[in-house]
């Protein structure tokens, strides 16, 4: 049985997707976490992993008349993907720098990267393999997407870095948007952020390699194109690198995910959170 736990903690409610299972020792029920999801008013269906989001006791969750708050921020955050993505793909001008500013009282960047960003980049790939969008708006898109990122990171502020991460592409993979909204968080956080992306020969990366030694290697694949040069690329890094390599992207599915071993897959159904927090797990700053 799954449901979704609520906790206070300074007057604020934070919510976790938890599971019953039964302790053989203890001869007794057990909660046990499968999810970390955030602040309670801010949670989403697309919060809850697919496994789970047809549960009755879910679906139970987000149909409680009381939950009227959270019906009207996802209708909210809906609202600001389509806007954004309109926005975007248009012709008129766009002020990047300004971007952010019109929701940062209802996001944190890293919200605005997980809920705002990283979907319209879904859609974005959804639309172009359907044909449904032309080449030349994908890379208006995309292009606007870099600079608003870009803009982000020059208004961060730069903490002491100790810890390295280096962040790479496989060879022929030219989207390096997540790269860099992985390169803002990160370095946002304390981290010492080599990022190469996009598209960087493997022989080159195994040169950077070994001139900086980074305590974790990450490697973003989003194309399936791609997926056997980023095999590659992990088996090369791995012979002599005996650190954490990290691998990610909506080109990995749980079938080519074996393929990679030794490195570590981030599921794409993670949060950026979630995501951050393993990476602190393996590479604290």
């Amino acid at each position: 049985m799954v449901y979704i736990r609520n906790k206070q903690v300074k007057g604020i409610s934070y919510s976790y997707l938890v599971r019953s299972v039964w302790d053989k020792e203890k001869k007794a029920s057990k909660q046990e976490t499968i999810k970390y999801l955030g602040r309670t008013e801010k949670i989403t269906l697309g919060d809850i992993p697919k496994d789970y989001a047809d549960d009755k006791n879910i679906l139970k969750f987000f149909a409680k008349e009381s939950n009227g708050s959270r019906k009207n921020y996802n209708e909210y955050v809906t609202k600001v993907r389509k806007d954004l993505f309109k926005k975007l793909a248009g012709p008129g001008p766009i002020n990047l720098a300004k971007v952010y500013e019109e929701y940062k009282d209802d996001f944190t960047i890293l919200e605005f990267y997980d809920k705002i960003i990283k979907h319209i980049l879904y859609d974005v790939g959804d639309l172009w393999r359907r044909n449904e969008l032309m080449i030349g708006t994908e890379h208006v898109v995309s292009n606007r997407l870099l600079g608003i990122i870009s803009e982000l990171n020059k208004n961060q502020t730069r903490k002491k870095k100790r810890s390295k991460l280096l962040i790479c592409n496989p060879s022929g993979e030219r989207h390096n948007i997540v790269c860099n909204m992985l390169e803002s968080i990160l370095t946002d956080r304390g981290y010492n952020v080599y990022n190469i992306s996009p598209s960087t020969p493997s022989k080159d990366v195994i040169k950077y390699v070994t001139n900086i030694n980074p305590d974790m290697v990450m490697v973003s694949i989003t194309l399936p194109a791609n997926l056997q040069s980023g095999i590659n690329l992990v088996k090369n890094i791995s012979k002599d690198y005996n650190k954490p390599i990290v691998v990610g992207g909506q080109a990995i599915t749980e079938s080519s995910s074996k393929k990679f071993i030794p490195a570590i897959v981030m599921p794409n159904e993670n949060t950026l959170v979630e995501n951050l927090k393993e990476i602190r797990t393996l590479v604290p700053t």
